[in-house]
């Protein structure tokens, strides 16, 4: 593990960097990243007696584990390598370190 965690960088840049990209698709085809991703799911996935329920706090399990399984997906879409690559988000902070 690095010391110090780097700063997120445009998505663009990140698809500019094959070996990065290769080595996230090796570390997600890997059987401990796999049994992992299958132990949280499964744990943080609905129940029949949770969907019967239908309290608030379930309703905030449910949203949890759509984060899951968001976080998953996304993290297998940095692992491909397309021309349709997605449109650069704006950075939200250049007015104030790039002033006109």
């Amino acid at each position: 593990m690095p010391e110090q965690t780097p700063i997120p960088i445009p998505l663009d840049r990140w698809f500019k960097d094959a070996k990065k990209i290769e080595e996230l698709r090796e570390i997600m085809a890997s059987e401990t990243f796999q049994t992992a991703l299958a132990t949280l799911k499964e744990v943080a996935g609905p129940s029949y007696g949770s969907i019967a329920e239908g309290s608030e706090t379930n309703s905030q399990r449910f949203a949890w584990y759509a984060g899951y399984r968001d976080a998953f997906a996304d993290l297998h879409k940095l692992t491909k390598l397309d021309n349709k690559q997605p449109p650069a988000i704006a950075e939200e902070w250049t007015h104030i370190t790039n002033p006109q």
